[in-house]
């Protein structure tokens, strides 16, 4: 080799070090160097993998135009200078290094993490290194060489990515969505996230459970045809995929209900490559709009029931008032316990309304409730059935205050109620009895009250009647228990 122009090469450091005098570095100039020095550098100079010689324990640095681009700015004030001054925020590392490379170890790090500032602030850097001996011609230790490659930006994608997969795992828990990914070339083969696991009540170890699987998860009912909906979206030309349907959870056998949205990749040729989803448990959803289905259905019957009970009090009204005020009158009134009643109704979770309730709610508005004396047990009623009982009770409450107990000072009413058993069925019995009143005869005719009570009360029995005694009115009701809850579908 021609010396004048060693190191061969004409360009990064090789042409730095052609030109070099002997003042750059404590070893003088290039071609006094040890032969094994410029040997060594014979070998790194060209390698297109960053390498560098760290000589001697001083570890003079001695590199090639890798690790130029891994030194950064520091290049080239660092070429043929003490690697603990080159790097001073590294210098304890490298210190270690030598000591142990020149006591006959080799060292290999992967993804070794260094805060250096190689151009002029702190970077975080990831390296992989790998460190051996370069021996003389006596086998001894005289440099060390380390090879480099750095990895910072497949770690800190990695790293980006982990964190993105965590905020997305956070998300799926937080919004009860589960991903799940399927290979569609090659037999759907399944990938599924906790989350998804989590809503399919579904081991761990189902993250990768195959198609069939999931199929037999499917509610027998919609089985058929959501495997044919998903096997005729792969098949067709579309990218996006949507069901909704239910599954049976192996884990606790709860019929849930699943939101299935995701997107089909295809190549250029419209062939499908791999299905991306998100499956959302929407049970609550479903079972609230099956909820207001119901309420919806129910609200028009009550309201169809509601009316014909109105055309009833209007025609009832006018047949039997004796003048225009006294039927606006009395139409107003029975409107208002109708109005009461709905109140009742609606205020509790279901169309129903306690029977205390609603004896409670006449009494009061219509008279003393001090001369009220009320016992019975807890029932609930349907709409039909509280309606129907609260135009009862308004009517002879009314007729008390008129012309019964509730018309003097002394007058009570006692009004109770129970459950008997008569030949094996069970019976609703409802008494009011009023005192203390002016005497009473039983009218000529029958009036609103009791052409109510035959046509409105839910199973009202012939043995429901009026007994007009000296001491006041008896008023009893005898109806089938069943009739009392179930009075939503009855009646037209």
């Amino acid at each position: 080799m021609d010396r004048r122009i060693w190191p061969a090469g004409n360009h990064g450091v090789a042409t730095l070090l052609q030109g070099w005098t002997g003042v750059e570095c404590p070893l003088g100039p290039p071609a006094s160097w040890p032969q094994r020095l410029r040997d060594g550098l014979d070998l790194v100079l060209p390698s297109p993998a960053p390498m560098v010689l760290l000589w001697g324990e001083q570890a003079l640095m001695f590199y090639n135009d890798g690790y130029a681009a891994i030194a950064g700015a520091r290049h080239p004030t660092i070429l043929g200078m003490s690697a603990f001054e080159g790097w001073p925020e590294v210098a304890d590392y490298n210190r270690e290094v030598v000591k142990r490379v020149f006591a006959g170890e080799t060292l290999s790090y992967r993804d070794l993490p260094f805060v250096l500032y190689r151009n002029g602030q702190p970077e975080e850097v990831w390296l992989n290194v790998d460190y051996s001996p370069l021996f003389d011609e006596q086998g001894r230790t005289v440099a060390v060489l380390a090879v480099l490659h750095e990895t910072t930006e497949r770690v800190q994608t990695e790293e980006l990515l982990r964190r993105r997969e965590r905020e997305l795992a956070q998300v799926q828990k937080i919004g009860r969505v589960g991903g799940l990914e399927v290979d569609l070339r090659s037999g759907f083969r399944n990938r599924r996230s906790p989350e998804y696991l989590a809503i399919h009540g579904l081991p761990a170890d189902a993250a990768h459970e195959t198609h069939e699987s999931w199929v037999a998860r499917l509610h027998p009912e919609d089985r058929e045809w959501v495997e044919r909906h998903f096997r005729e979206a792969v098949a067709g030309t579309e990218t996006d995929y949507h069901a909704e349907y239910r599954i049976v959870r192996p884990s606790d056998g709860q019929v849930r209900w699943i939101s299935a949205t995701a997107q089909i990749e295809r190549d250029a040729q419209g062939r499908p490559q791999r299905l991306i989803g998100a499956h959302r448990d929407i049970t609550e959803r479903r079972e609230a709009e099956a909820d207001q289905r119901l309420l919806m259905q129910e609200l028009a019957h009550r309201v169809k029931n509601t009316m014909a009970m109105i055309q009833a009090i209007a025609s009832q009204t006018l047949r039997s008032a004796d003048s225009l005020e006294s039927a606006n009158a009395a139409f107003t009134a029975r409107l208002g316990a109708l109005a009461r009643a709905h109140d009742l109704l609606v205020a509790g979770p279901r169309a129903d309304a306690d029977i205390t309730d609603i004896v409670r709610s006449i009494v009061g508005i219509q008279g003393d409730a001090s001369r009220f004396e009320i016992a019975g047990p807890a029932l609930v009623l349907g709409p039909r059935a509280a309606l129907a009982l609260t135009l009862i009770l308004h009517e002879l409450t009314t007729n008390a205050v008129k012309y019964g107990a509730l018309s003097n000072e002394r007058g009570r009413v006692l009004v109770n109620w129970r459950i008997d058993e008569i030949e094996g069925l069970r019976q609703f019995r409802l008494r009011w009895q009023e005192t203390g009143g002016p005497p009473v005869t039983a009218p000529s005719r029958a009036g609103f009250g009791s052409r109510l009570i035959a046509r409105s009360f839910p199973g009202a029995r012939d043995g429901t009647a009026s007994a007009y005694l000296p001491g006041g009115l008896v008023f009893t009701l005898d109806a089938p228990f069943e009739a009392l809850a179930g009075g939503a579908d009855e009646g037209g």
